[in-house]
């Protein structure tokens, strides 16, 4: 299966940036948009490395299949060993866990080679559940398999979702770790000896790591 999480709203340092400018140290009007600009591509990239948007926010996840995925050859393993459909993101009454945290679903669609997008209704083609680490789908949606085989694209899912809200409760530890990324860069400009996941950073931020989406 191929993955594919992302964000529609730039983000952000979700601290406070004045804060941010007298960590790093200021050395005059003209710095504070580079450093607050440097704070933002920190935050994107710690995003990244943690698997999960920081705050939330409005997010699409897509599933879709390999190129191994859509063989005759695939199928007909499927149909001999009996296995769940799982492995194509598309298995009725089989849970499809969601990368990160959500707050609410807004669609949960099924688009299909050849035909029309099909719009799945909550609560009757498919539950969710928002009480575990990971929150979870089950379809309850029928379609033949044969045509659930070869017809189905992917599967898009709207969410709004992330760890936190951007209200000032992200834990310090995150804004700890990229205040100190940020000044990392700036005392130590283009000469490769800065690893930002080297003094404590990696430490601070190990709590909040999900598994890595791939895709």
């Amino acid at each position: 299966m191929l993955y594919s999480l992302k964000t529609n709203d730039v983000t952000k340092y979700p601290g406070n940036t004045d804060d941010l400018i007298d960590y790093v140290g200021s050395a005059g009007p003209d710095r504070d948009p580079m450093i607050i600009a440097a704070g933002n591509s920190v935050t994107m990239a710690i995003e990244k490395y943690l698997g999960t948007p920081i705050g939330k926010r409005s997010c699409r996840y897509v599933v879709s299949r390999n190129a191994s995925e859509l063989s005759d050859g695939y199928h007909n393993s499927w149909l001999r060993t009996g296995t769940a459909f799982t492995a194509n993101g598309i298995s009725t009454n089989q849970w499809i866990e969601l990368p990160c945290q959500i707050e609410s679903i807004q669609s949960l669609t099924v688009s299909m080679w050849g035909g029309d997008n099909i719009q799945l209704q909550e609560g009757i083609d498919y539950h969710v559940d928002t009480d575990c680490k990971f929150p979870k789908i089950m379809l309850s949606w029928n379609m033949s398999i044969m045509d659930m085989f070869y017809k189905y694209k992917n599967m898009i899912v709207d969410f709004t979702g992330g760890l936190y809200e951007v209200d000032g409760t992200v834990p310090e530890g995150i804004i700890f770790a990229i205040n100190m990324a940020t000044k990392g860069f700036f005392e130590n400009p283009g000469d490769g000896a800065f690893n930002p996941l080297d003094n404590g950073m990696n430490f601070f931020l190990k709590n909040y790591q999900v598994p890595a989406i791939g895709g």
